[in-house]
């Protein structure tokens, strides 16, 4: 579990905001100007209605963050929508897209 300081708070407003689109989620990310990266995870309801799945898809997504956090460039806060397509994804396939994305778009070290 991510602890408090790497959590983003539900009443940030990311201002600026740049949008990555991968296979099963998307990724909004801003500066924040703080010394640490924050993240947070937001699953519809149209991806499955039970919350088990919901919060099965947040839980693994968030240990493939939570492998790649010292890697990450500090001082962005990462808001992550996870779409239907990741429900059937692994984990190790999960990270591997995220280490990525990332790299391409020079947010990890």
């Amino acid at each position: 579990m991510l602890s408090k300081d790497y959590r983003l708070p539900a009443t940030t407003k990311l201002t600026h905001a740049k949008y990555l689109r991968a296979s099963g989620f998307g990724i909004k990310y801003a500066p924040n100007e703080l010394p640490v990266s924050r993240f947070a995870f937001v699953v519809r309801k149209t991806v499955d209605r039970r919350a088990v799945v919901r919060n099965r898809i947040r839980r693994v997504l968030r240990s493939c963050v939570e492998e790649l956090r010292e890697q990450i460039v500090p001082g962005y806060d990462m808001l992550f929508f996870l779409e239907k397509g990741i429900i059937d994804k692994r984990q190790a396939d999960l990270s591997k897209e995220l280490r990525l994305i990332l790299v391409q778009k020079k947010l990890l070290q």
